[in-house]
C-alpha cells in the first residue's frame, strides 16, 4: 500500500494510526465485493452471455442452440450445459483469466459450503448436510447422551432465573461456536431446527 497522506493521527488511546491508499482491493472488504462483481460479469459479458433480469449472480447464454448457465455466489462458480465439452471451453476461458490453478470439480456430487449437492436423479437436485452435522457432533465437547423428536416444546421459551450463572470461558466458546453452526445449518437443509436455534441465539 501507499501513504496516503503523510499525516499521523493520534487516536484514543494515544496510539498513531497511518491512512493507506491501496493498490488493489483488499479481499474482505464491501467494495471489494462489488469490484469483484462488476470485473466477474464484464468478463462474461465479453463471452456473449446476458445477466438474467431477475437475479444479477445468474447469466446465460445460447451455444449450439442450448442454454449454458452460470450461477455464482461470491467468487464460486457453477455452470452448466447438455454438452460437456463447452463446459469444459468455459473453464479453459476462466484459467487464462485468473491463472491455470482454479479449482474445479466435476461430476453429479459436490461438497460446497458444508453441503452436498446430488444431480444423480434427472431433474432433481438434492441438497444434505449430514456430513456437516455429524461434525458438529463430533466436536462438540461434551458427550451427547439422549436424542429428542423436537426439542421445540411449549416450554422451550421458559428460562430459569433462579440458579442461572455463567458458564466458564471454555464452555461459553464451545457453546457459541456449536450453535453458530447450528445457525448456518438451519438456514440451509434444516429449517426444521430454526426455532430452537433463535432460542439458543438469545
Amino acid at each position: 500500500p501507499k501513504i496516503y497522506r503523510k499525516h499521523v493521527f493520534v487516536g484514543k488511546k494515544g496510539e498513531p494510526m497511518l491512512y493507506v491508499r491501496l493498490n488493489k482491493a483488499l479481499y474482505g472488504l464491501l467494495k471489494s465485493a462489488l469490484y469483484w462483481y462488476k470485473k466477474l460479469v464484464g468478463e462474461l459479458k465479453e463471452m456473449g452471455f446476458e445477466l438474467n433480469p431477475y437475479d444479477p449472480c445468474v447469466a446465460n447464454k445460447t451455444i449450439n442452440g442450448s442454454q449454458m448457465t452460470v450461477t455464482w455466489h461470491v467468487d464460486d462458480l457453477k455452470v452448466s450445459h447438455v454438452e460437456s465439452i463447452e463446459v469444459t471451453k468455459f473453464i479453459l476461458s476462466m484459467a487464462k483469466i485468473y491463472g491455470p490453478n482454479i479449482t474445479v470439480s466435476r461430476g453429479p456430487v459436490h461438497d460446497y459450503l458444508g453441503m452436498d449437492l446430488d444431480y444423480s436423479e434427472r431433474g432433481n437436485v438434492k441438497i444434505s448436510m449430514i456430513k456437516y452435522l455429524k461434525k458438529i457432533f463430533a466436536s462438540f465437547p461434551e458427550v451427547i447422551k439422549s436424542i429428542r423428536d423436537t426439542p421445540a416444546a411449549d416450554h422451550i421459551f421458559q428460562v430459569r432465573d433462579d440458579d442461572s450463572k455463567l458458564l466458564p470461558e471454555e464452555q461459553a466458546q464451545a457453546f457459541h461456536h456449536t450453535v453458530a453452526q447450528l445457525l448456518f445449518l438451519c438456514m440451509r437443509a434444516r429449517p426444521d431446527i430454526q426455532t430452537t436455534v433463535s432460542f439458543l441465539t438469545k
